[in-house]
Formats: C-alpha cells, structure tokens, sequence
C-alpha cells in the first residue's frame, strides 16, 4: 500500500486524541500489507500506550509479515519513559519496514529511534507527509523548539467590529456568536491545555472557561489580574476546574493557585514561563482586549481565530485588527470564522 496514504490514515487516528493526549504528541500507526490493513491503533493520552503498541497490540501475537509495512507520523521512541521504548518492540516483533513522517525532536528520542531501526536493517522511509504530520502536532513541536506553548488567540466581534457593547448592563457574558459556534468555540477549547483571560475580562463577564457543549478534558483556566480587578466570588474560582492566578499580590479567599508577577513591566514572560513548566503544550487566549493586544503587539503568537457575528453594537470595545489577511474563512450559521497564522500567506489554508 502506498505509504502516503498509510501516513493519511496515521494522521486521521492520531487526531482522535486531540482532546486527551497532551502533553504527549499526537500519534497514530498503521499496519499494512498489500493494499490491506492489518490492524492500526493510536495514543490516547499521557501514561498509555503507544500508538505502535496499540496497533501491534490490534494485530495479536502472529508473526508479522516480511514485507509488511508500518506506518507512524512521529519517530518511535528509544528511551524509557511511562512505557517501554517503541523501536525495540517494532524490532523484536520482527516489523522490517517502517514509514515515519518525521523525527522526535524531544531531546530523549531526537533521531535514535530511527537509527535504533536502521541498525538492525529495518528500512526506514522518513519524511512521508511531512508537512501535515507537523501541522498535526504543531503544538508539540513548538512546546520543544521555543520552550513556550502553542499561542492560539480567539475573539468575537460584533458586525460592527467592537468585543462589548457600551454602556454595560451588569456583569455577564455578552453574546456575539451563534449557539452552533458556540460549541465550536468549546471544543477548541478541549483542544487546548490551558485558556487565558484577564482580569478585566471576569470582572466583566464572569466567565467560567470551561467545557459544557463537548465533552474532552477540563483546560486549566489562567487569569491574568495583577491589579486584583476580579472578584473573588466569580466562576473562574469556583473549584469546578484548575485555575491558575497570575496577580500582583497575593489574593486571600481565591480558590486558585497564585503566582506573583512583577507590579510593572510585560508580565507575558512569567506566564508563558511557568505554563511551559508544568507541561502545558498549548493556550487558548479568549480576552479581553488590552491582554489580546499585548499578545499581537508584543509577546508571541502562532494562531488568531476570529469570529464575526451579525449583531451591531453601536458603541464599546474595539475589537483588534490582524495585518495579514485570514488564510481561511467560513460561514457558521449566521457567523463568519476567520483563521490566521502569524506569518504564513493563504497558500498555508490547506492546514484546515
């Protein structure tokens, strides 16, 4: 079976596990014979199999054919981590003939999986749909190139481009999408290990940051509030899931875990800092304007997901301007969605 087609099946499996796996990779594996598959599998979350184990695991405990072929969008590993090394059971299980489509870049694996296989006269063809295998963990892989996580910023606007309506009629959210979107939003966050709002933004709104409308795993919910704007009442401290407080002093009676950040100065740095230390791959900045500003002005970003509703607001928030034009753009329900990438053009739209 052609491997490029294999690797599309691995890449379709591995994303099954995008609300569960992080902080591991994405990861599916296909094993074939012919124009037949045998058996396939994937990760489903950190401390469980591997995806190799999965699909060999499918197959049973026969012999593997000699001119079978397994396939596998990331290197197999070669250490031992929470499960044994992936390479040595692909060897000992007798695989002769392995499509990856790139290397591990975790300093533990980093290219000895491949040539723990190559040794023992496994050929390995590396590189097989490259491009969208790294898009599938792009998360991942910028977690261990840049020691930061996997900046994604969302907002909604009203069809005349501002984020609120002035003058505010109490404290609460203030709707802009469709219900059909707003389940769309949930699930992005699901996707997502962590979702960052400022203070301003829960004093306001109130959000809770959680998932309703799918189901997948809670994110940790990150505020941002060093001048202690939030009240201590609001949802985000309600216990339901993780928060993590970013604030300027300790706050008494918050039911979060707090870190102090410096009174003046861009406090990005100590967010992204101590998300990245305790293994969060990736964050979903949902607001308010002045954070999204200083993400897009001044700190890293990698996506922006925008969403235009069809209600008019007259006066309030200004919602931000993005420079580069929407690499891809539809319609849901009454809504556009808009999605950029920092730096790429529109030739980049076939990664949705």
């Amino acid at each position: 079976m052609d491997p490029e087609l294999l690797m599309e099946r691995c890449l379709e499996l591995a994303r099954n596990a995008a609300s569960s796996a992080a902080p591991n990779p994405l990861v599916g594996a296909v094993l074939a014979q012919g124009g037949r598959i045998l058996a396939e599998g994937w990760h489903h979350a950190a401390g469980l199999p591997h995806a190799e184990v999965e699909c060999l695991r499918a197959f049973g405990d026969g012999p593997v054919p000699a001119d079978a072929l397994l396939a596998v969008n990331l290197e197999p590993c070669a250490h031992h981590g929470r499960t044994p090394p992936c390479a040595d059971l692909l060897i000992a299980r007798g695989v002769r003939r392995v499509a990856i489509a790139h290397a591990d870049p975790f300093p533990l694996v980093a290219g000895r999986g491949i040539d723990r296989l190559r040794a023992v006269g496994v050929v390995v063809e590396l590189g097989v749909r490259e491009a969208e295998a790294r898009w599938t963990n792009r998360r991942f892989l910028t977690s261990i190139a840049k020691g930061r996580p996997y900046i994604v910023l969302k907002w909604a606007r009203s069809a005349d481009g501002f984020l609120d309506r002035h003058p505010r009629e109490g404290r609460g959210v203030q709707r802009i999408s469709t219900p059909a979107t707003d389940v769309l939003v949930h699930r992005w966050r699901s996707e997502e290990q962590a979702v960052l709002v400022g203070g301003r933004t829960v004093a306001n709104d109130d959000p809770a940051l959680t998932l309703r409308h799918v189901s997948g795993r809670q994110p940790l919910r990150v505020v941002l509030d060093r001048s202690g704007a939030a009240p201590s009442g609001s949802k985000v401290f309600d216990g339901s899931a993780p928060t993590l407080l970013f604030t300027g002093n300790h706050r008494v009676g918050v039911n979060a875990e707090q870190v102090q950040v410096p009174p003046t100065g861009d406090p990005l740095q100590v967010v992204l800092d101590t998300l990245h230390g305790k293994g969060v791959r990736s964050l979903l900045v949902e607001g308010g304007a002045e954070l999204l500003g200083h993400f897009l002005h001044r700190g890293p970003w990698d996506e922006a997901r925008v969403i235009t509703g069809s209600a008019l607001f007259g006066a309030g928030t200004r919602a931000p301007l993005l420079p580069m034009p929407a690499v891809r753009a539809f319609t849901s329900a009454q809504d556009r969605i808009e999605f950029h990438l920092n730096g790429a053009t529109t030739e980049d739209a076939w990664c949705w």
